[in-house]
């Protein structure tokens, strides 16, 4: 799901000029004809861990399609999607478009009927990117950092190259700085949080770098080298959203521009790489704990930063299956597969239950409407995007481009995290919306609701995640949505939602209760509606 510091971009990274299509093309939309590896792959990882069990017993009159969403096949997808392999799965990332292969395979698996570009699964769509050039790198003495890094840029960066002396900087306080540094690298430690976590730690990292970089700049710094020792934590959370890394590009949806960056270039490194560049000042004691370094003015490098400002692509994956006797109409199934990527010390966003979760649920919803039975009367789109963390971007741009009529999309059902789920009272608790407050609450969501007492599920409004996820744009262009969500933990958008995490059994719950309610609107003879503000579900 979108964060909030995602959607507010505090200081967005894009050039208010156009940006230059470079020599990239979009990736060939095809899908492999044999699968078997991957699905070989997913099954041997998914035996490895214990079985959890039959799937629970089906409420009455429930379709027998339901049978075929299990808790099992659940986590064999989700630890997939949630490996390390994955990268955190990036958005326009090799990773990202190997993700959507995985999905695109297991639709084809499926017997569904390709719905991408060129008669292929996939959907590829452009983003104006601005990206690190592989020259970037700092070198001192034999060592060269060329990975696990970030790079916040300074307003007007190109290219800089700065060589010689590195100065010693502290914990950047004025008092540490020298009068001028000019020609010098400073280097500058982190070692401690900014207050508060989530949003509030983010913002609060954004501001402490905002001003080292403010201070390095009136000491006439070109660039300062910022290392963060120990557990980045916000400090590092914070980069995946304003800083550029070699595998990690700055994405727009258009040339809307960008805001002012930062005074000055800062150039973050953690982990390994910053403790060996710790080492080589002598700052580090036998701990590993911060001292006053021993070779302050001896150490020699070279620091070099250059961007580029360009295209790339991400992709979608799209899937149909046809309906009987209103096939011309479709019901939409959709969830994001993309996440955050890598953490500046290069620990991964993995991302279990956003959206590992989503996608999962709608891989078996998938398999439920394909091998589970006799087919709805409407067809069944399932509808896999991208871009969603970054702003929504690849369900957009299936909405502007889509690959079946939008005015015969009657309905979206949207899932993102949905493997955290509380219980209270017994009940499994899920938040949707538009709930009965909002004034957007469609028939959908009433219906939702009704069903969701047959499994014992207990609804709570979602409605401060309505403009947050994927089901927007659907919403945006007048389709009745409905948003089936956990909502947000201590482990949101941290290296710590990880699949071990999710309870599989709620998962399954939800996911039939999500494939039920698409159920109902592609058998029913009325379109859904939205119907306003109500009293109650």
């Amino acid at each position: 799901m979108t964060s909030r510091v995602a959607t507010l971009r505090l200081a967005p990274l894009f050039l208010a000029a156009g940006l230059v299509a470079q020599t990239q093309t979009p990736p060939t939309p095809t899908t492999p004809q044999n699968p078997a590896p991957t699905e070989t792959a997913t099954v041997t990882k998914a035996a490895t861990l214990p079985d959890l069990g039959p799937p629970a017993a089906l409420p009455d009159g429930a379709p027998k399609h339901l049978a075929r969403i299990d808790r099992n096949g659940l986590r064999a997808h989700v630890y997939w999607l949630a490996d390390d392999a994955q990268k955190g799965r990036y958005t326009s990332s090799k990773a990202q478009a190997e993700t959507a292969k995985y999905v695109a395979e297991q639709l084809q698996k499926l017997g569904l009927k390709p719905l991408g570009d060129k008669q292929g699964f996939v959907q590829s769509y452009p983003l104006f990117s601005l990206a690190l050039e592989p020259s970037t790198q700092l070198q001192f003495g034999t060592e060269r950092i060329v990975d696990h890094f970030a790079v916040l840029p300074g307003m007007g960066l190109d290219k800089l190259q700065l060589a010689g002396k590195f100065s010693w900087c502290g914990h950047g306080r004025a008092d540490e700085l020298p009068n001028s540094l000019k020609g010098r690298i400073p280097i500058v430690v982190f070692d401690k949080q900014p207050r508060g976590t989530g949003v509030a730690g983010d913002m609060g990292a954004m501001q402490r770098y905002t001003e080292i970089a403010k201070r390095l700049a009136k000491a006439d710094a070109t660039a300062g080298v910022l290392v963060l020792l120990g557990d980045p934590a916000s400090l590092g959370n914070v980069l995946n959203y304003q800083g550029l890394s070699p595998d990690h590009p700055s994405l727009g949806y258009d040339s809307k521009g960008r805001a002012a960056n930062l005074a000055t270039t800062l150039f973050v490194i953690g982990g390994t790489s910053a403790e060996r560049l710790l080492q080589a000042f002598g700052a580090l004691d036998d701990q590993g704990l911060l001292r006053e370094p021993t070779t302050k003015d001896k150490v020699t490098g070279k620091l070099v930063i250059a961007v580029k400002e360009g295209k790339t692509y991400a992709s979608n994956v799209i899937g149909l299956l046809e309906g009987k006797s209103r096939k011309n109409e479709a019901v939409v199934f959709s969830a994001h597969h993309d996440h955050i990527g890598q953490r500046v010390d290069g620990d991964v966003f993995n991302g279990a239950d956003d959206n590992a979760s989503g996608t999962s649920g709608l891989l078996e919803i998938a398999e439920a409407f394909a091998k589970g039975g006799e087919r709805p009367a409407r067809s069944i789109l399932f509808v896999s995007v991208s871009g969603e963390e970054l702003g929504l971007f690849g369900s957009q741009w299936f909405s502007e481009h889509p690959t079946w009529p939008i005015e015969q999309i009657v309905a979206d059902v949207n899932i993102d995290m949905i493997g955290r789920c509380e219980a209270k009272d017994g009940k499994t608790v899920i938040q949707i919306t538009p709930s009965f407050g909002h004034e957007k609450y469609s028939s959908i969501a009433r219906d939702a609701a009704k069903l969701a007492a047959r499994f014992g599920v207990l609804l709570t409004s979602g409605d401060t995640y309505y403009e947050r996820s994927d089901h927007y744009n659907f919403a945006k262009k007048g389709v009745p949505v409905v948003f089936f969500c956990d909502g947000e933990h201590p482990d949101y958008h941290q290296p710590s939602d990880s699949a071990d995490k999710l309870d599989y059994a709620r998962m399954e719950t939800i996911t039939r209760l999500a494939f039920w309610t698409g159920w109902q609107v592609a058998e029913a003879k009325a379109r859904p509606s939205e119907i306003g503000k109500q009293a109650d579900w």
